[in-house]
């Protein structure tokens, strides 16, 4: 389930803050505009993910289609193999 924006926000808000207050981000540039990119590559992030699940929905109902030959169904997600896979193609990491 994918969080809402503001979800999102929020968590992009509080690692500023706790990074700032660790005394491991320096502030260059206002913390607003900080948070709004952290927040912005979080849902970046999340819209991939989506996008290789739905590829890799797709692609394990061709491989169920096409017969597969030599694996049990029954015994093997074909949609997670093909989300690993896809994201591995990707440089993703789940």
């Amino acid at each position: 389930m994918r969080p809402s924006l503001a979800q999102i926000e929020r968590v992009a808000r509080t690692l500023v803050q706790r990074l700032v207050a660790a005394q491991m981000l320096e502030l260059d540039a206002p913390e607003e505009g900080i948070q709004a990119r952290f927040a912005q590559l979080l849902t970046r992030n999340f819209e991939q993910e989506a996008e290789i699940e739905r590829e890799a929905t797709t692609e394990a109902a061709r491989l169920v289609r096409q017969g597969a030959p030599g694996i049990r169904r029954d015994e093997l997600d074909l949609r997670r193999v093909e989300q690993q896979r896809i994201a591995k193609a990707r440089g993703f990491v789940l």
